[in-house]
């Protein structure tokens, strides 16, 4: 990371933001995003149906993938990590932890999920990239990263199942149950 960088991120964690906007490290700067009630209310029933369908891992979210690639270290909505590798007070993860992370898209951030950050995860190895779109009512899921690009997508609506492989299991989420913008 460049010191300007390292700047940018205690900047971040100095500034006191009320709880319906996040303020986001991008290669752009930093971006003030604010959190719909779609968005919110997707993030929780994707984290609860993780813990429900998805024996041995728990689902977190609010964390940084680290080591930071590029000066960057993404912040997924929602990931699921084994359950004996959760310490009570992590705010990071190591990349190798992930099997899948989910973004919930944004208005602001929609070039952002499709692109960037597909990129990033790809070139992590991150096996599954879900990008969740409340603003469409669709979800695509990218999987078999190769060479820093995700080699296979898979798109549905909403009210479809979505079938996440994780390790030996296949979490399966209703996405029904997404909220629409």
């Amino acid at each position: 990371m460049t010191i300007a960088e390292d700047r940018a991120v205690e900047l971040q964690e100095q500034i006191r933001l009320p709880r319906s906007m996040r303020l986001r490290l991008t290669r752009n700067g930093l971006t003030l995003v604010p959190i719909t009630q779609a968005h919110w209310t997707t993030q929780r029933r994707i984290a609860s149906q993780i813990e429900e369908r998805l024996p041995g891992w728990t689902a977190v979210g609010e964390f940084s993938v680290i080591p930071p690639r590029e000066g960057y270290s993404p912040e997924p909505d929602v990931s699921a990590v084994p359950s004996d590798q959760v310490l009570p007070d992590a705010s990071k993860f190591q990349e190798d932890l992930l099997r899948f992370v989910v973004e919930v898209v944004s208005p602001e951030s929609e070039e952002r999920d499709y692109s960037t950050k597909s990129d990033h995860y790809a070139l992590r190895g991150i096996e599954a990239y879900l990008v969740v779109n409340v603003l469409t009512a669709r979800w695509t899921l990218l999987t078999r990263p190769q060479g820093g690009t995700y080699r296979h997508a898979v798109t549905g609506d909403f009210g479809e199942k979505i079938e996440i492989p994780v390790e030996d299991q296949t979490l399966v989420l209703d996405s029904s149950q997404f909220m629409r913008v």
